[in-house]
């Protein structure tokens, strides 16, 4: 699996195993779970991992606790989730792409970062791993994706799906190449443990495919992505020995997540009182894309500190 800790692989495999029974003896006890199991994902999880930046950024970047260093990351910081908000204003469905190219590097470069030893070259396969996440999501339940997308994009349901390739073709053609580049890479000695890389390879896939895309990123998005980040920002402290603990963790976080908390609530609210679940849904996730950006590049700046360093991943 994915992570370092055995106790967070047990968690992951457990709720994964858990959730593919309920698709596969309870699909539409599961269909209704789907939105739930999306938002607690986010608010437990999703939204805290990325929410103690202003002290991440503080240790990478050697910040003063001076007036002038805050005001200089914070301006930063809001400056590029302003941008990714005004391109989705403006421009919807350069928005869209934005979105999917960042989640395709940063999901990718996160999850493969533990796998793979660090040569040149290592990008390909971040971004196969980044497609394989993204193009499932996409691909494997079009009638769920579709409508959020296109809703996000501002144009209509029937465009946006002529637009798209056949979509069984297209999750088949995504799986074969990332099976392909995974063999590859095993005969090219990139992978620490080819037997880990390919048990969590197999779970994910069948994640994605067999739960749909609401569970399956949800999952992903939770126990994969998030979760593992919280681990690596801890092993990042533990490296500069400084102490970080999951409730250290959650304590630091708090300010910036109950803002965050509070937005997304007030979002539910109105999904709750017009119905408009698909709406709520992309709106979350664009959310979601102007939080991505910033934060992708305190992460990366994170693997290359503690690449540089030595530090194990």
């Amino acid at each position: 699996m994915r992570h370092e800790s055995s106790l967070l692989n047990t968690i992951t495999i457990l709720a994964t195993f858990l959730f593919l029974v309920l698709a596969m003896f309870f699909p539409v006890f599961t269909e209704s779970i789907a939105i739930w199991i999306v938002l607690v994902s986010v608010f437990l999880i999703g939204i805290p991992h990325g929410a103690i930046d202003h002290i991440m950024a503080a240790e990478i970047f050697s910040l003063n606790q001076t007036l002038k260093d805050h005001l200089l990351f914070y301006a930063s910081y809001l400056l590029i989730m302003m941008l990714v908000g005004a391109l989705w204003y403006f421009a919807p469905v350069a928005g869209m792409i934005l979105f999917l190219a960042i989640s395709i590097y940063h999901f990718g470069q996160a999850d493969m970062e533990d796998f793979m030893v660090r040569k040149p070259g290592n990008w390909i396969w971040h971004n196969a791993r980044g497609i394989l996440i993204i193009g499932l999501i996409v691909f494997v339940k079009p009638s769920v994706t579709y409508p959020i997308m296109a809703e996000a994009m501002r144009i209509d349901e029937a465009v946006f799906a002529g637009w798209m390739p056949d979509a069984t073709i297209s999750a088949g053609v995504i799986v074969i190449a990332y099976a392909l580049l995974a063999m590859i890479g095993y005969l090219l000695g990139r992978f620490k443990n080819p037997g880990r890389f390919l048990s969590d390879s197999l779970i994910l896939a069948g994640l994605l495919i067999i739960t749909g895309p609401l569970i399956g990123f949800a999952l992903y998005f939770a126990l994969w992505h998030s979760a593992g980040h919280i681990n690596e920002m801890r092993e990042f402290f533990e490296g500069r020995d400084k102490s970080l603990s999951v409730l250290q963790f959650y304590k630091k976080a708090t300010p910036f997540t109950l803002v965050s908390l509070f937005g997304l609530a007030f979002l539910a609210g109105i999904n709750s009182a017009f119905g408009l679940e698909e709406q709520f849904l992309s709106l979350m996730f664009i959310l979601i894309s102007v939080l991505t950006l910033p934060h992708m590049f305190i992460v990366d700046r994170m693997y290359a500190e503690k690449g540089a360093s030595g530090v194990s991943q």
